[in-house]
């Protein structure tokens, strides 16, 4: 047991010769997808960090032909520098144990600036008599606009998680949020997620849908909400930062397909409507504007997915850009 608690503190030592961490880490930071500096690595590919309340999990891909093996998702633990400190604002190493029957992985994650370093550290339970080894790289988070097109472009002009060409600089009525900070809580009888004394979703009696909807922010480190024609908007999406996050969509997501180079803003029977052929997608009533902001929306920032929690009339609706 000792020798086994020294070889994982040993392998959180050598991580740290990695990288000087980010000041200000926080167990949030590692929420998100991350890819593999390496394109063609034939080790660890992508990395998705998730977090429900207070449980951390990991999901670790690794190089296979032809597609990624995917190791599953497994509970992991965060560390802070000290004894002392808060894991919620201080940690700066997470790490998580697969047994794949062959053999034991300890995975160690430890942020560095803006990205992560990783260590592998495998050991053989298979009495094969081969060594035990380590490997190590480097993670990039998921960066928003990260389909590629010939060119660089989709009909109609579009640039990939960039703007219209020509197009005027977006006007977006946005709150931010501070994700950790965010709790799912019975208010007056009606479930809530909040943010200290405010309120940013409600999901009335349906306390799944709240932690459903909890779970989905964290996800995808949503940071801001966006409004278009508030007070009662009928459009509402969230971004990560300056950009709406364009991650796959995860298990048992409810989305529906959108191509933004065919979204437009329609007349139908003495309402405007933002449309997508013959499916109309979002009612904005006698507001021209609103629907026609929205289109602006949907296409600067190449939104390829409409998602809602728990429909039909979803109390929370999120997008996603192409991915």
């Amino acid at each position: 047991m000792l020798k086994k608690l020294a070889a994982v503190c040993a392998a959180a030592s050598a991580l740290f010769v990695l990288g000087a961490t980010e000041a200000n880490a926080a167990v949030n930071d590692f929420v998100g997808q991350w890819t593999n500096q390496d394109s063609n690595t034939a080790d660890v590919t992508r990395v998705t960090v998730t977090r429900t309340g207070a449980n951390l999990r990991v999901n670790v891909f690794g190089s296979c032909h032809p597609t990624d093996c995917d190791w599953g998702a497994v509970n992991a633990t965060a560390f802070a520098a000290t004894a002392g400190g808060n894991l919620n604002n201080d940690a700066d190493v997470v790490m998580a144990t697969y047994t794949q029957g062959f053999a034991r992985k300890t995975v160690l994650l430890r942020l560095n600036g803006a990205n992560i370093a990783y260590e592998v550290f495998t050991e053989f339970t298979d009495s094969s008599g081969r060594a035990n080894y380590r490997t190590s790289g480097r993670l990039n988070r998921a960066a928003d606009g990260g389909i590629r097109f010939p060119g660089g472009r989709i009909p109609g002009g579009l640039i990939p998680g960039g703007r219209l060409e020509g197009a005027a600089a977006l006007s977006e009525d946005c709150v931010s949020f501070t994700p950790g900070a965010l709790r799912v809580q019975n208010v007056s009888g009606r479930w809530k997620i909040t943010e200290g004394s405010h309120w940013v979703a409600d999901f009335g009696a349906n306390r799944a849908a709240a932690e459903q909807g909890l779970a989905i922010i964290l996800r995808y480190g949503f940071t801001s909400q966006c409004f278009v024609a508030r007070p009662n908007p009928p459009m509402t999406y969230w971004r990560r930062g300056d950009h709406v996050p364009n991650l796959p969509t995860g298990a048992g997501e409810d989305c529906l397909a959108v191509n933004p180079a065919n979204v437009q803003a329609r007349n139908v029977g003495g309402a405007w409507k933002v449309v997508q052929g013959d499916q109309w997608m979002l009612d904005f009533g006698s507001n021209r504007e609103g629907a026609e902001q929205a289109v602006r929306v949907i296409q600067t920032h190449n939104l390829n997915r409409q998602c809602f929690v728990a429909r039909p009339n979803p109390p929370m609706t999120y997008w996603l850009s192409a991915p």
